[in-house]
């Protein structure tokens, strides 16, 4: 019977540089949204508090971005669309910046190979960026669309590792359950304490064999 295989997004599907710091992010956001560097900085100090403090706790509910972002420009008398909030996140978050983010192309093939195989694929990532910009950046590295359904944390909700997340993403009348990811912590650990099968990623020598042996067995 056909399995649903739920694979982690960075350092899995998607490598990346570390994350600009708070002052590289304030930059671009002041840029993005016309904003005094000291504004910016107060914004940026605002939304990372609340997003970090969130994932310091692992039963913790994260808050979505982009309403801290919103919040935040309303506490100091500003409001900006919800366009300008994207795409100020879009080049804070490093998106616009060509070598950032790379697709990890035995991920890409893994998925490819999972649905062919007619098992159900799914995302799940613990993340800054809404699920919408997250959409935008996996499209435009080449991230196979065969996933169904997708869990970002940035949109607000459970986080990597409460197992309401991975109830959430692992919905559906399967046989068998699989977590692909590269950490034991976030997305192994938790994973198989529900029953899951896991296959664990090595960012710096991605090897998914273990995952094709797996699905043979299971179909």
């Amino acid at each position: 019977m056909p399995a649903v295989v739920v694979f982690d997004c960075f350092d899995t599907v998607v490598t990346a540089r570390p994350l600009p710091g708070p002052g590289e992010c304030a930059l671009a956001l002041a840029g993005a949204l016309e904003l005094d560097r000291r504004c910016a900085d107060e914004v940026v100090g605002a939304v990372f508090t609340a997003v970090l403090t969130a994932l310091a706790d692992p039963l913790a509910l994260q808050p979505p971005t982009l309403e801290l972002l919103d919040a935040a420009l309303r506490e100091r008398g500003l409001s900006r669309q919800r366009a300008d909030l994207e795409r100020a996140l879009w080049h804070a978050l490093g998106c616009a910046d060509p070598g950032q983010y790379a697709l990890c192309e035995p991920a890409a093939e893994a998925m490819r190979r999972t649905a062919e195989a007619g098992h159900t694929v799914r995302l799940m990532s613990n993340c800054f960026l809404p699920g919408r910009l997250m959409r935008r950046l996996l499209a435009g590295l080449g991230v196979p669309e065969v996933y169904d359904r997708a869990l970002f944390t940035a949109d607000g909700g459970p986080k990597k590792p409460d197992p309401r997340a991975f109830r959430l993403i692992g919905e559906g009348d399967f046989a068998r359950r699989v977590m692909v990811g590269d950490s034991g912590e976030l997305d192994l650990a938790p994973a198989a304490a529900l029953g899951w099968d896991t296959v664990r990623v090595d960012p710096g020598a991605p090897d998914l064999s273990a995952l094709h042996t797996l699905l043979r067995r299971v179909g």
